[in-house]
């Protein structure tokens, strides 16, 4: 049987393709990204502990509550540098969380602050505010999120998602086993099989992070490749799914996701990335700036909403350098 020769077009494409898939695999591929020097994590957290500490006991002398973006913030950070190391002032720490419990007894603006104490102190039993998480919930399994969640852009599906893993989150601190917690995991049930797009990396932070924690590896995986999908070109990440502006809030939350799996080749990539962002971008006082207008939809713009705006600017700008200055410290090995 005959066969026909090739047309020399089709033979010279051919070639074309060959040469051009040799010289891809041929490319060397990038350097990997040299992540700080433990000195250098060590002084950049530092100044971050620093501002955390200052402004933090300005809002103690100017607020008669501890919010979930100051109080929780302020010992969670302390404490997490204790185990590494640092020198940290124990009797300001406790003058601090003495403040702190006082007011957890009020719930305050949101009961998100509640859960936040209990993160920031895991290995303390707080069973009275593990009643008042658990009181809370509504028959759906989800709460109520609060205003701060809320009035953001991400949405209130989005608000109430990850409300209901922080909350979660908290009630398997020490009180895990209480009946309350216990009840409020098993009616949660139903509300976290909800299939819903995570419209905020905050979302995709804890739902990873409370995937691990109850061993769905296979979510957790999937979850932490959404992550690094979303990883901007200059190393962090933007509060805001699909915002064009990385920020110190997100950039810390996706580091305290992403550090339990920085073995892996692409994570550890990824974390190098981002905290060379946060290295680069920390002010002189110790604080990361805040666009709080790429997060919140409020509009403060108006002359006459100028406090309003330097009041959210303020909240914001503590909010993103206490997750900068947490999401750092997991670099960071502990003492």
């Amino acid at each position: 049987m005959n066969s026909r020769p090739l047309p020399l077009r089709l033979i010279t494409a051919l070639f074309c393709l060959c040469l051009v898939s040799a010289r891809a695999e041929d490319k060397p591929k990038p350097p990997a990204t040299q992540p700080p020097s433990e000195a250098e994590l060590r002084a950049v957290i530092t100044k971050g502990l620093g501002f955390l500490a200052k402004d933090g006991e300005a809002w103690i002398e100017s607020k008669d509550c501890n919010s979930c973006h100051h109080l929780p913030e302020m010992l969670w950070s302390h404490r997490e540098a204790k185990l590494r190391g640092f020198d940290i002032d124990q009797k300001k720490f406790d003058e601090w969380l003495k403040w702190a419990d006082e007011r957890s007894k009020n719930k305050g603006p949101g009961l998100e602050m509640l859960a936040f104490m209990k993160l920031a102190i895991p290995d303390r039993p707080a069973p009275e505010l593990t009643k008042m998480i658990a009181a809370d919930q509504k028959p759906d399994g989800s709460w109520n999120p609060a205003g701060q969640f809320t009035g953001q852009k991400r949405g209130n599906p989005d608000a109430q998602a990850t409300s209901a893993r922080i909350f979660l989150l908290a009630l398997a601190t020490p009180d895990a086993a209480s009946p309350e917690a216990e009840a409020a995991r098993t009616k949660a049930a139903a509300f976290l099989a909800k299939k819903d797009a995570p419209g905020s990396l905050e979302s995709l932070a804890f739902r990873a992070i409370y995937a691990r924690s109850t061993g769905n590896t296979a979510d957790a995986d999937a979850l932490r490749a959404q992550i690094l999908k979303e990883q901007r070109g200059d190393g962090g990440w933007s509060f805001i799914i699909g915002e064009n502006m990385s920020d110190a809030h997100a950039t810390g939350e996706a580091l305290y996701a992403l550090q339990p799996s920085a073995s892996d080749p692409a994570t550890g990539e990824a974390i190098a990335r981002a905290q060379r962002w946060l290295v680069k971008t920390q002010r002189e006082d110790g604080s990361w700036p805040s666009d709080f207008t790429r997060i919140s939809k409020g509009d403060r713009s108006a002359p006459a909403k100028v406090k309003s705006a330097k009041d959210a600017e303020r909240i914001y700008t503590y909010f993103g350098s206490g997750w900068a200055t947490i999401g750092l410290l997991q670099g960071v090995p502990v003492k």
